[in-house]
């Protein structure tokens, strides 16, 4: 009886230092304030990694719709997305900075999101250019041919005209 009694005291003491730990984690993780930012630099790095990621797949699409005679409405979209990823990182990262959270998913949020502007900006613009020198080829295509055309013709006249006189 004397040898299950002090099990007994040793099970219980082993119990109530585990629930004072318990407890004791419990109290640490409600006073630990999380930092506020942390949220947003989080979704400010995802949409960053997917415009950024996902780029190289949309490029070539706008690309071909813009050169296809279509407008570059998908570019201007990414690069609205690629910018709404860099502020959300940013802002994020400086309240993460006032409450003195850690910084790292911002930080990296933002420097994805300023390459995928500045990708999305590159491309706008390389579409543009190439749209308006396809215009510039298109137009002297165009008068090559009516040249050609009324050469032609002229011609086709004048071998019509050499037959009607004999």
């Amino acid at each position: 009886m004397l040898v299950r009694s002090k099990k007994n005291r040793a099970l219980q003491s082993k119990i109530n230092t585990n629930q004072k730990q318990f407890i004791k984690m419990e109290q640490t993780q409600q006073t630990t304030p999380t930092p506020q930012g942390k949220g947003m630099g989080v979704a400010g790095f995802v949409i960053s990694l997917v415009a950024l990621v996902i780029y190289w797949i949309v490029a070539p699409i706008v690309a071909i719709s813009a050169l296809a005679g279509g407008g570059y409405g998908l570019g201007i979209f990414w690069l609205v997305l690629s910018l709404i990823g860099t502020l959300l990182s940013v802002m994020g990262m400086m309240k993460l900075g006032k409450t003195g959270g850690k910084k790292g998913l911002a930080m990296t949020g933002m420097i994805l999101g300023i390459v995928a502007t500045i990708l999305s900006v590159m491309m706008i613009m390389g579409i543009s250019k190439a749209q308006k020198a396809g215009n510039i080829l298109g137009d002297s295509f165009k008068n090559a041919m009516e040249n050609v055309s009324d050469s032609l013709k002229k011609n086709m006249d004048a071998v019509a005209d050499s037959l009607q006189k004999k």
